[in-house]
């Protein structure tokens, strides 16, 4: 049986990190898709992965890589038993700690000593090593602690009003994002680019359909003909054609139990009182 484990980092990274995550998958084959999500650093500790990106792109994991945030569903699979530590990246975690503009990775993955360092192999062997969560949460600490003591401090202004933007409302207008933020709609959108790895309107799209995914999956909505009469989605075929982009699936077939990591996430994170809001949807 697939399981997971939620845990919170150190508290001086938690505004950068949503969280860490212990995930096994006994095999002998795993095969999952994972909806559109925030960056994600993943760890391989046993096993091999294939990531099959929605632009087609089909990337090997290696021991240690970062995603960069997903604009489309992920199918993730695997041969043989999979353990993998995982953390999630938030906004103002990528500006800090990876600071490369997020459009240029956004849909893709790369090999995470590329960007942190030799430091890298102390986390994989830590984590290869380690007998129990304490142990494997201490050794993520111990990383990540020591990468933002190396990082430069990014503007945290621009992440703290474009979160409360995508999880304020469940349809964000762009033009509340414009007019909050007191700048060129130019300029926001360089900046939503280089940070979140996409557009405001096409974040807000996103996020839209990754909150009525939640609300589903929550049971917050008792089927997706709410979602309509709550106004978000314009009709049937419009809820449908969003939530294939981003979830990957129909409704139905998300109610259905076709996305069970996804599902099994969306429960595990309502356990988790202090995660960020933004990490409740992806």
């Amino acid at each position: 049986m697939v399981s997971i484990r939620y845990f919170a980092p150190a508290a001086p990274l938690r505004a950068l990190l949503s969280s860490y995550y212990w995930f096994e998958a006994p095999g002998p084959v795993f095969s999952d898709l994972m909806r559109a999500e925030l960056p994600q650093i993943r760890i391989i500790v046993e096993g091999r992965a294939l990531n099959h990106f929605a632009t087609g792109i089909v990337r090997a994991s290696g021991a240690a890589h970062l995603q960069g945030p997903t604009s489309g569903p992920v199918r993730f699979t695997a041969s043989g038993r999979l353990l993998v530590f995982g953390i999630g990246v938030l906004p103002l975690g990528w500006a800090t700690l990876v600071a490369a503009p997020a459009d240029q990775l956004a849909d893709d993955m790369v090999d995470l000593r590329g960007l942190a360092g030799a430091e890298v192999d102390a986390l994989v062997d830590g984590l290869a090593t380690a007998r129990c969560d304490a142990a494997r949460v201490a050794a993520a600490d111990r990383f990540f602690l020591g990468w933002l003591a190396r990082s430069a401090t990014a503007p945290c202004w621009f992440t703290g009003l474009a979160d409360a933007w995508l999880t304020g409302a469940a349809a964000p207008s762009v033009d509340a994002l414009v007019a909050a933020s007191g700048m060129s709609a130019r300029s926001v959108e360089r900046l939503a680019q280089r940070v979140y790895g996409a557009s405001p309107r096409l974040l807000a799209r996103k996020y839209r359909a990754l909150g009525a995914a939640v609300r589903l999956g929550n049971g917050e909505a008792e089927g997706w003909a709410e979602l309509i009469d709550d106004g978000l989605f314009y009709d049937q075929a419009h809820l449908i054609r969003e939530f294939r982009q981003f979830i990957g699936m129909t409704p139905a077939q998300f109610l259905s139990g076709a996305a069970a990591v996804t599902r099994l996430t969306i429960a595990r994170k309502r356990l988790m009182p202090d995660l960020p809001k933004l990490a409740l949807f992806s």
